[in-house]
């Protein structure tokens, strides 16, 4: 099934309802690592021996050596005074080394102690970096791993979900054409997979087009009558009898006029009725406007009437006074239906379809459709009150054309046989605003300010709404254009032309040559042969033409077109926008996109529900897209564990003991049988008041 058919699938919706599937996404749940730092008392180990080895250096080592130095010194000079005497220098060495040994021991151990505890430290940095890098990279692992399990978790999610219609009956405010065109396009289609609809454009720009063409397209039973101009071909008076064409002949003429008219109405229903009487079984507007004029004693050429059928008219029917009273209700009667009088009088063979449009064209901006458009109205309400069978779905496409009393009639019928009516109105004023409120009502953009206010009084200002827009491309192009074009030429040629040509030619030749021939084989005896040759030529030529010439060229060419042309492109680029909360205020709906449509609904308990619709057909052509409501989305997936990093080195077999946690305290000793001093008050000595812990590990050497 193309993605277009599945416009076609139940259940009735008016559009779409977008909800961004990234919503659902669950962030990785666990913190990123952290570098552990190093224990302090490494850190003050390293200083601790750094400032001990250099008081080393500094002091206790040349103190030392000096006085080692010294000794050293005096033996030599004792032994340069008594050089027969070898004990006291040997004795004077002995003593300048052991007076310079505990300092120089004392140095080295401090330096040794220094270069430990930099190597501890360094291997400590190591070790944390390398466990760091380990554990960053196996977060990584599991971030990732839980990433995708999210993505295709969420790739399985529909975005788009169909927004059911509220209720029997909708009210539609607002929208430009194209706006209608794919709310019935959207609304129409689905409905035509449950039920049979009746469509009443009366928009005079036929909006329900393409309706029609893809209901035909797809095989559908379709019945389309554009009224006035195919009016001949019209049915809509076949199926009803002489007195429901009374009354609504009646209603038609007095829908809109006060109740003081009773009287006229009164009047016109008993010669209608009279009338019909009097033409038996065949009955048509034709027939009748022909009766009025018998009995206003109008002439009439017209065969529409028999002679015995306008005698007893024009005689019987009324008396000579009576007509005389009627005579402005016969007028006003005739006036009504002599426009109307070829309705139906070539009807289509087709038959009912399973998609009726009954629609005015684009030049039905004059009396005949005004008048059709009340009686349109009141053949779809005794349709529906009539109707037996299945009966179908009304759809009325500018509905501020029509009388608040027939309106309310047609959802009367409507509302009591379950038959479901959308009702569309271009503005929220008159006839529309004393409408709204009997079922739920959705809004699209209206332009009108007064208009704006009203709806938003309606909904509510304390509301908000969220629209959400996004751009797909599907590779498919839609556009609407049309083009009139109209235009005339005239030509006329003449041309002139005028050559004059001179041509001459001089010319002088000459040549002369020599030639050498002969000679033997070895050249000894050669043959000699000479030529000489010598020529002159002169030559001269005169030409002249003379060509004239007339010719002129004259062009015009009156044309008018007028070209008008909507497209919407589709691709496959996925640049989606983020959603964006408005207030209800009037300056928002006046604002609202094309395709927006906020349906109002009032819950039974009280208050009223808004929900954001996107009418676009189109967006069936989109993935994630599902023809019923948004189900609810799944539960999240265990993300799968990443595998485990290698290990690097032997230091990290086992952790470090400074990177082990605290051991447990040990278990406390039994109470005793005395309970010990009341709370709040402490016995026993005092701890100190900076602990200190014990000698730490020493890394790189031995302790």
């Amino acid at each position: 099934m193309s993605r277009r058919e599945r416009l076609f699938s139940p259940e009735p919706r008016l559009g779409w309802v977008f909800r961004d599937r990234w919503w659902f996404l669950r962030p990785f749940p666990e913190p990123p690592p952290r570098q552990q730092t190093l224990p302090d008392y490494l850190a003050r180990r390293v200083a601790e021996t750094e400032r001990l080895a250099q008081r080393r250096l500094s002091r206790t080592f040349p103190v030392s050596g000096g006085i080692g130095a010294l000794l050293l010194l005096f033996a030599a000079c004792s032994a340069g005074g008594s050089a027969g005497d070898a004990t006291v220098p040997i004795g004077s060495l002995l003593l300048a080394v052991i007076a310079a040994g505990p300092g120089t021991a004392l140095t080295w151990w401090a330096v040794r102690q220094r270069q430990h505890a930099r190597q501890a430290h360094e291997l400590a940095q190591q070790q944390i970096a390398n466990g760091y890098q380990d554990q960053a990279r196996q977060w990584q692992s599991r971030k990732h791993a839980h990433d995708a399990a999210e993505r295709a978790r969420l790739d399985g999610l529909p975005e788009w979900g169909a927004a059911p219609r509220p209720g029997r009956r909708l009210d539609v405010f607002g929208g430009t054409l194209w706006a209608w065109e794919a709310l019935l396009t959207t609304y129409g289609t689905s409905t035509l997979a449950v039920q049979p609809l009746l469509v009443l454009d009366l928009s005079r720009e036929v909006v329900s087009r393409e309706l029609v063409e893809l209901s035909q397209a797809a095989w559908m039973g379709v019945d389309v009558q554009l009224l006035p101009s195919r009016q001949a071909s019209s049915t809509i008076l076949n199926d009803m009898s002489p007195q429901d064409l009374v009354d609504a002949i009646v209603e038609s003429m007095h829908g809109g006029t006060p109740d003081a008219a009773r009287a006229e109405r009164s009047m016109d229903d008993r010669i209608l009725t009279k009338v019909c009487e009097a033409l038996g079984d065949t009955i048509t507007l034709g027939r009748i406007g022909a009766a009025l004029r018998a009995l206003m004693g109008e002439p009439d050429d017209g065969d529409l009437l028999t002679r015995e059928e306008r005698r007893h008219i024009a005689s019987d029917l009324f008396t000579v006074e009576y007509r005389r009273q009627a005579h402005a209700g016969l007028s006003r009667i005739e006036s009504y239906v002599h426009p109307l009088e070829n309705l139906g009088t070539e009807p289509s063979k087709d038959g009912v379809g399973y998609l009726t449009c009954i629609a005015l064209d684009s030049q039905a901006r004059n009396v005949r459709s005004e008048l059709l458009t009340d009686l349109v109205v009141q053949w779809v309400t005794h349709r529906i009150t009539a109707s037996y069978d299945s009966t179908p779905a009304v759809v009325v496409a500018g509905a501020d054309e029509l009388a608040r009393r027939h309106l309310e009639r047609l959802s009367d019928a409507c509302e009591r046989r379950g038959v479901p009516l959308t009702l569309l109105f271009r503005r929220l004023r008159e006839t529309s605003a004393e409408m709204i409120g009997g079922g739920a009502v959705a809004f699209m953009r209206l332009g009108n300010h007064e208009d704006a206010t009203r709806a938003a009084d309606f909904i509510g200002r304390d509301h908000r709404f969220v629209l959400s827009q996004i751009t797909k491309n599907v590779g498919g192009n839609e556009s609407h254009t049309s083009t009139d074009t109209r235009g005339e030429g005239d030509s006329d040629t003449r041309s002139t032309s005028h050559t004059t040509g001179t041509s001459r030619n001089w010319g002088t030749s000459r040549s002369s040559g020599t030639s050498y021939s002969g000679g033997e084989m070895f050249g000894l005896f050669p043959d000699r042969s000479t030529s000489y040759q010598r020529g002159r030529n002169r030559g001269g030529g005169t030409s002249t033409s003379d060509t004239e010439g007339i010719a002129t060229s004259t062009s015009r060419n009156w044309s008018a077109a007028y070209s008008y042309a909507e497209g919407t492109n589709w691709s496959d680029a996925d640049t989606t926008q983020r959603v964006y909360e408005y207030a209800v205020e009037p300056v928002s709906l006046q604002h609202l996109p094309d395709h927006a449509l906020l349906v109002v609904v009032s819950a039974p308990g009280g208050g009223r529900t808004v929900t954001p619709v996107e009418c676009d057909p189109a967006i069936i052509t989109l993935d994630r897209v599902t023809t019923g409501p948004l189900p609810d989305p799944p539960p999240p997936r265990q993300a799968v564990p990443g595998p485990a990093p290698a290990s690097h080195g032997p230091l990290t077999q086992q952790p470090p003991s400074w990177a082990a946690p605290p051991a447990p305290p040990p278990p406390r000793a039994p109470l005793a049988s005395d309970p010990g001093p009341p709370p709040g008050r402490r016995t026993g000595p005092r701890p100190p008041d900076d602990p200190r812990p014990g000698p730490p590990p020493l890394f790189g050497g031995k302790g």
